[in-house]
């Protein structure tokens, strides 16, 4: 709402929504009526709800609240209802990810704001669901995707019916992805690199030279209770044996189904809310081409589509492999001591394990990760180093990592860094720069690499990098934290 982007961005999606509810059998006058009460709300929630920045921020997401706590602030909404028919019973507190936002509520959730609020509902519903209703609606609803994305067309209906499929079927593919394409020795080899990158790391942690024992004895406490899951889930989510799909020949059609589907998983994860965490489940499937840290299971996952080429193949140079699967392995060890994964203690419990001066320290250090990313130029933007820092943190630690394991094997510098700053190559659209930067938690691809080879004393060694060099960053402006 504060920029001429924004406003570009905001007049897109007006103009499509009004589209679509015109689609949908309103009169014009009725659909622009609807879609300027949503704007007029969607601008007082903007003015209240966490920016991007903020919910980079994990820990500040839990507040703890008892529910008379909770409930005073809501005197416009009867929560004990919503909460009884949701849940099944109101429970004695709650955990509040927008407190500022819970403040607010009464000025938002009003009578006088109910002509807004229900505008407001019916756009983000026809927006949300035209997808799913015909061809027609699918192409009046991308003109806002494509001012996001700079996506030229929009994607064939093969390719949208296998996202849709994989979306509610994810882990089922998943498994299929693994088990046809991820074989045993593949996965004998990337565990046996993960212990050899963990086993990196606690010699890291061991030989650090501004922790306390203290604090590095608890770190290797917690580096050690890692849970690592490889390529995929030995077992099926019990949600995906839940899940039926009603054919058109017996009344269902693709917005049933879909719906149907969202219905049993949000019943599935309330059936959750009294039984003890499940520290088996994967929180992502064996078909993406990711991997992940969850500080509340202290777990790392690594799905059997990461583990190809360039990321990793047998069939790579040692020193290769150092320089992509190498590289997000201690990155995602990494996440369990950046600024957010700090706080959660071995077994995934919020909790400080640091001295003060450790603390201290580690912030001072954070702040110089924030520094070393603030304010550079990419393409049309400029990069937020606060909102990206948990990320650069975990880079960092993953490439510094990653380079002592390859230099303990006498690996080929220059094979680790090409690789490195292979698996970040990317061709992306002006438009969806502007989107990633604004919104997401990590660094665009080539800064990722270039600037944190920028900080690897073993870099300028290998491409012989001297002072005046494009690549070259002075000496006490390079961070190192793990």
């Amino acid at each position: 709402y504060k920029t001429d982007a924004a406003q570009k961005l905001l007049d897109v999606l007006k103009k499509q929504s009004i589209e679509l509810l015109k689609m949908a059998g309103l009169s014009a006058g009725q659909a622009e009526e609807y879609v300027g009460d949503a704007m007029k709300f969607d601008d007082k929630v903007s003015k209240v709800v966490k920016s991007s920045e903020e919910w980079a921020d994990y820990p500040a997401m839990y507040n703890p609240m008892p529910i008379s706590d909770f409930e005073k602030k809501i005197t416009n909404f009867k929560m004990d209802y919503f909460l009884k028919e949701a849940l099944g019973e109101v429970p004695d507190r709650v955990i509040v990810a927008e407190p500022r936002y819970l403040d607010h509520f009464d000025e938002l959730i009003n009578e006088d704001n109910f002509d807004e609020i229900k505008g407001w509902m019916i756009v983000k519903f026809i927006n949300g669901v035209a997808s799913y209703l015909s061809q027609d609606f699918r192409e009046a609803s991308f003109p806002f995707s494509q001012a996001l994305s700079g996506q030229p067309e929009l994607q064939s209906q093969e390719k949208q019916a296998y996202h849709l499929a994989n979306g509610i079927f994810s882990e089922v593919v998943g498994v299929y992805y693994g088990k046809t394409y991820f074989g045993e020795d593949a996965k004998k080899d990337v565990l046996s690199m993960i212990h050899k990158m963990l086993d990196v790391y606690e010699e890291r942690i061991k030989n650090n030279d501004w922790l306390s024992e203290e604090t590095k004895h608890k770190a290797i406490v917690k580096l050690r209770a890692l849970i690592l899951k490889i390529g995929y889930p030995d077992k099926i989510e019990e949600i995906y044996d839940r899940l039926h799909v009603t054919p058109a020949s017996e009344g269902g059609s693709l917005y049933s189904n879909a719906r149907a589907a969202e219905i049993e998983q949000v019943k599935y994860n309330v059936e959750k809310l009294h039984k003890p965490v499940d520290r088996t489940v994967w929180l992502m499937p064996g078909n993406l081409v990711n991997a992940c840290y969850d500080p509340q299971r202290n777990d790392l996952t690594f799905p059997a589509a990461i583990l190809q080429a360039p990321f990793y193949d047998l069939k790579q140079d040692r020193a290769e492999n150092f320089g992509g699967i190498g590289t997000v392995i201690a990155h995602e060890v990494s996440h369990a001591f950046d600024n957010n994964g700090a706080q959660f203690d071995e077994y995934g419990n919020m909790k400080n394990w640091w001295t003060d001066a450790d603390y201290a320290e580690f912030k001072k250090r954070t702040q110089a990760e924030i520094d070393l990313f603030d304010g550079i130029k990419y393409g049309p933007v400029t990069l937020n180093g606060k909102q990206i820092v948990s990320e650069n943190i975990a880079d960092q630690g993953g490439l510094t990592a990653a380079v002592q394991a390859n230099k303990g094997e006498n690996g080929d510098m220059k094979k680790l860094f090409e690789n490195f700053a292979r698996i970040w190559a990317n061709k992306q659209l002006t438009e969806s720069i502007k989107t990633q930067v604004s919104v997401d938690v990590h660094a665009p691809g080539p800064e990722r690499a270039n600037v944190q080879s920028q900080c690897q004393e073993e870099f300028y060694k290998a491409f012989d990098v001297k002072e005046g060099d494009g690549m070259w960053l002075d000496p006490e402006k390079r961070v190192v934290i793990w």
